[in-house]
């Protein structure tokens, strides 16, 4: 073993880091340090020495594997094989979402860590990792802890794969080894060989190995030997070279060793060099003599260093490495019947590296075998790896492989591609199967379901991926099966979503799919079909019979135990009762939250992240739902999820309608334009009503122009149809085009009760009885517009849409048909007015601040600004800082549940919590500041004046008692 030399300064960096990591209370997040350096540089020997120094305290220890040969997770089941029984094994039942359980696993990791108190983990080799062991140590730098954890990392920069370090979350410290000084070289050289040594070859064994550790020693064992120094780095093959040769006959034991793998198993070796098991026992203890192989006892023996390895290896004729690798399969396979441990990825890379010896069937079968073992531990990109090299050697090989085999091949690879976020990679291995599937339906329908899962963007035309799946619908033709059903339902789902030319053919194939697939005890299948015919449904005024679908749709994935189906079909019940501007959406909603939430993957978290940005628009929290579209914009691209743009084009059409600033309308009416291509009439009916709203008639008139001239604009009634609706609605009110006015609100009055929703509850929109309020104003109808602008205020309110209850109030008091309350200034008096009854009230200062609330309906109005009569607020910075920080409040209340034992010390902090924080839990200013007065003083007046309201107008009275709210921030909900 190499000498500890040259370190000490990365010792002492690594040991700090550790103290680092235990110091401070609370909660806090895993610390990182990577080691880089090149092979042989000493990055296991320095973090050996760091293991012992932390010493009695355990490392727990992983090494990675390369050749792709150990299982998934290889080295965090290394380094917990002795925290608990295995965690990567059987951690779900089959139907579940294995992302879903993937996550599970993570979380097991992250909570074994932290029962076990404080940890250090060592992860050596990264540059072999596995994806999915990244993934999970990713997964553990970004949770928060309440027990230390430091990880460190090994790794060869010049092996690293591209992109392997990126993104892990805190940045980690990095060590970088390089090589030994002169004088580091000549203490190196003294303790291998002794003083005189060290003075006669320290410094030209520094100057061969350029202060390389491992090189150096080799160096100095062959300088021993009585050997010249070689040229190193170039020739330090040679060198190693020269070390082997020196050892006694053991070239077929070595061979055949290297080819195995990093570990010696002596069964198989003796097995492959067909030796007896005893004869090798000897020669192995032989090799660990020399130091080229290490380990022994209680410890696997294994090859000292990798580059001892790697040089048998690079000097092996190809046939006989070829032939060492079959023998070493089929020697594993024995070893597996007799019950001996065997990883499905072993067998896979031996005969991978052999199928001109050994065949087609055993490449295949263990490619799929270890494919199959990685994905279930949830590594997809590792399992399509396999897939992967089992064709390319086959390939490469010259072998035959079947048709029914490559296409079953290509499709499984492709899968797993898919669910490891690599669409492009996908579709072409499905691009590729398609040929050799011939005419042959169920091969065929393999490779249509596969398209269908990749998908295709919105709104784009799918004539190819809709001719792949009617060709495998025609092969499947009247046999009744599962594939049969889920073929059809695809082609009426990707039929439904393309362009509009396309939709009208989605219905009859969604009713046969359904009709297959109730004759079927397969309620995956089922809920599926149940999927299309929704789709195919999904058009303005069918939220009640869609309501019924979704339901089914989660009952039959329940049934299969599909959580992820039963999530969507929850989803898809939410935005149908919101359609139909029931206020239950919000019950189905947080059940569809919470199943979402446990799933606990980041393509749900994405999901789950745009329906929260969607609530909070409705609620008309722009500041949390412009956060909360970023954030979901970000997740969804790190998820490679294809409808992340539209989603978030989509939901920022109401962030800046609401916002209704000019320039920021013309932007979002020319980016519409560019957005949504595939759909013109959508994309030119946004612009026009974007463009009315900043005023630009102009253009608002050549956009509508452009939709009037298309030949299908009043043809697509697809679930989008009312945001067109609306917008173009929008334009022609703007622009006094009485006959569009009458042709839209032809097709807008019988959805009068219903609601615009954008997508699948991807945003609220208004009530569809808020245009044709608006509509029939413009087209002189002043008794309608009232009854439908009140029809939409009332749907607004239920549904808690407070931005959309304040401007069909405001569209009500701007036509001036807001009869229902008013309180206008009248001279040196006020009128009060409420349901035809009028009253006159002195002035006062309440009676100024409710004349702006009811001016502003559904909107908060900040009692500072109330006091200040509309105009500047001021606000004493200083005085608004909190009595407790957060950090702090958390800590008293922690400290409450703590204390149920002491009664008295418990009402002392009860106390002071109480004294800094508000009935709502939220924090107190730190003194009375301009706020606090205006809450205050803003209170007392408008409660005043809603007395004097209610002695001349008791009605009047008790609605603005019941929807007046006052507070730091002050609402109207009438």
């Amino acid at each position: 073993m190499t000498p500890f030399v040259g370190r000490g300064g990365a010792l002492a960096r690594l040991l700090a880091a550790r103290r680092a990591s235990l110091a401070g209370p609370g909660p806090r997040r895993a610390g990182l340090v990577l080691v880089a350096g090149e092979a042989g540089i000493g990055k296991t020997a320095l973090l050996g020495r760091f293991a012992a120094e932390c010493a009695p305290a355990p490392v727990r220890w992983g090494t990675c594997w390369d050749d792709e040969q150990a299982p998934a997770w290889w080295p965090w089941t290394q380094a917990l094989r002795d925290a608990g029984p295995p965690l990567f094994d059987h951690v779900a039942p089959a139907p579940e979402d294995p992302d879903a359980a993937r996550t599970r696993v993570f979380l097991a990791v992250h909570d074994r860590l932290e029962s076990a108190g404080p940890a250090t983990v060592v992860l050596d080799d990264l540059q072999w990792a596995d994806e999915t062991s990244m993934s999970l140590l990713t997964f553990l730098l970004r949770q928060p802890r309440t027990t230390p954890l430091l990880l460190v990392g090994a790794y060869r920069p010049d092996e690293l794969p591209t992109g392997r370090l990126a993104g892990l979350v805190p940045p980690a410290e990095q060590i970088v080894l390089g090589g030994l000084s002169a004088g580091e070289v000549t203490e190196l050289v003294r303790s291998i060989a002794g003083e005189t040594a060290a003075g006669r070859w320290g410094r030209a064994v520094h100057a061969r190995s350029d202060g390389h550790p491992f090189f150096a020693r080799e160096l100095c064992h062959l300088l021993e030997a009585g050997g010249a120094p070689a040229d190193v780095p170039a020739a330090v093959r040679e060198v190693i070279g020269r070390r082997l040769a020196r050892l006694p006959d053991d070239a077929d034991l070595l061979d055949a060793a290297a080819v195995a793998g990093p570990v010696l198993r002596p069964d198989v070796l003796a097995d492959v060099v067909d030796r007896p098991a005893a004869e090798l026992d000897g020669r192995i203890g032989a090799l660990l003599a020399t130091g080229v192989l290490a380990g022994g006892g209680d410890e696997p023996v294994r090859f000292a260093h990798d580059l001892y390895r790697e040089t048998i290896c690079a000097a092996l004729p190809g046939e006989r490495r070829t032939m060492l690798h079959e023998r070493t399969g089929w020697a594993l396979l024995r070893r597996h019947e007799r019950g001996g441990p065997v990883f499905p990825a072993e067998l896979a890379r031996h005969f991978a590296a052999a199928p001109a010896r050994c065949g087609v069937e055993p490449v295949l079968t263990w490619a799929h075998a270890a494919a199959e073992a990685d994905a279930g531990r949830f590594a997809f990109g590792a399992a399509a790896g396999h897939l992967r090299r089992a064709r390319t050697a086959i390939a490469d090989a010259g072998c035959h492989l079947p048709a029914a085999a490559l296409v079953r091949l290509l499709t499984a690879e492709a899968d797993l591609r898919l669910r490891a976020g690599d669409a492009a990679t996908a579709r072409a291995l499905l691009d590729g199967a398609w040929r050799p599937a011939g005419a042959d339906p169920d091969l065929l329908a393999l490779v249509a379901l596969g398209l269908d899962r990749v998908g295709a963007r919105f709104a784009m035309p799918r004539t190819e991926l809709i001719r792949a799946l009617e060709t495998a619908r025609s092969a499947l033709h009247d046999r009744g099966t599962a594939a049969e059903a889920q073929v059809t339902a695809a082609l009426a789902r990707q039929l439904q979503h393309s362009v509009p030319a396309d939709r009208p053919r989605a219905g009859p194939y969604a009713e046969r799919a359904v009709t297959i697939a109730r004759t079927l005890d397969d309620p995956a299948t089922l809920a599926g079909c149940l999927l299309a015919r929704h789709d195919s449904l999904w058009t303005p005024g069918t939220g009640a019979e869609r309501v019924v679908l979704a339901a089914g749709i989660v009952e039959a994935a329940r049934a299969a135990g599909d959580p992820e189906r039963e999530a969507q079909g929850l989803l898809l019940a939410a935005n149908a009762h919101l359609e139909n501007g029931s206020a239950a959406f919000r019950a189905v909603f947080a059940e569809f939250a919470y199943r979402t939430e446990r799933l606990r993957q980041p393509r749900h978290d994405y999901l789950l992240r745009t329906r929260q940005a969607a609530i909070a628009l409705l609620d008309g929290d722009l500041g949390a739902a412009e956060r909360l579209v970023d954030e979901a914009a970000a997740l969804g691209k790190a998820v490679g999820d294809r409808d992340t743009g539209n989603v978030r084009m989509s939901q920022r059409l109401e962030l800046v309608r609401a916002r209704s600033d000019p320039d920021e309308l013309r932007r979002t009416a020319e980016e519409s334009v560019r957005w949504w291509i595939g759909a013109p009439a959508h994309a030119h009916a946004v612009a026009a009503g974007f463009l009315a709203r900043a005023g630009d008639l102009a253009a608002a008139r050549r956009e509508v122009d452009t939709v009037l001239a298309l030949p299908d604009w009043r043809a697509d009634r697809s679930y989008l149809w009312s945001v067109f609706a609306g917008e173009l609605a929008t334009g022609a009110i703007a622009l006094d085009d009485q006959n569009l006015c009458r042709v839209l609100l032809a097709d807008l009055e019988p959805l009068a009760a219903t609601c615009t929703v954008n997508g699948a509850l991807v945003c609220f929109m208004g009530a569809h009885a808020h245009r044709v309020g608006l509509l029939r104003a413009a087209l002189g109808d002043a008794t309608g517009a009232v009854a439908s602008l009140r029809q939409a205020l009332d749907i607004h309110k239920r549904l808690g849409a407070r931005l959309w209850a304040a401007e069909t109030g405001r569209a009500l008091a701007t036509l001036g048909l807001d009869d229902a309350a008013a309180i206008r200034r009248d001279a040196e008096m006020w009128r009060v007015s409420y349901h035809g009854r009028n009253a006159c009230l002195r002035d006062s200062k309440g009676l100024r601040d409710l004349a702006i609330l009811l001016a502003r309906p559904g909107a908060d109005v900040a009692a500072v600004e109330l006091m200040a009569g509309g105009g500047p607020v001021v606000v004493d910075r200083l005085a608004a800082e909190p009595v407790l920080d957060a950090t702090a409040l958390r800590a008293y209340r922690k400290r409450l549940l703590d204390l149920d034992r002491d009664p008295a010390e418990r009402q002392r902090l009860l106390a002071e919590v109480r004294r800094a924080t508000r009935p709502d839990g939220t924090v107190r200013p730190l003194g009375a500041d301009n706020a606090e007065r205006a809450r205050k003083a803003v209170a007392a007046r408008i409660r005043d004046a809603i007395r004097r309201i209610d002695v001349v107008l008791p009605e009047f009275g008790r609605h603005l008692d019941r929807s007046v709210r006052t507070g730091h921030m002050c609402r109207y909900d009438g």
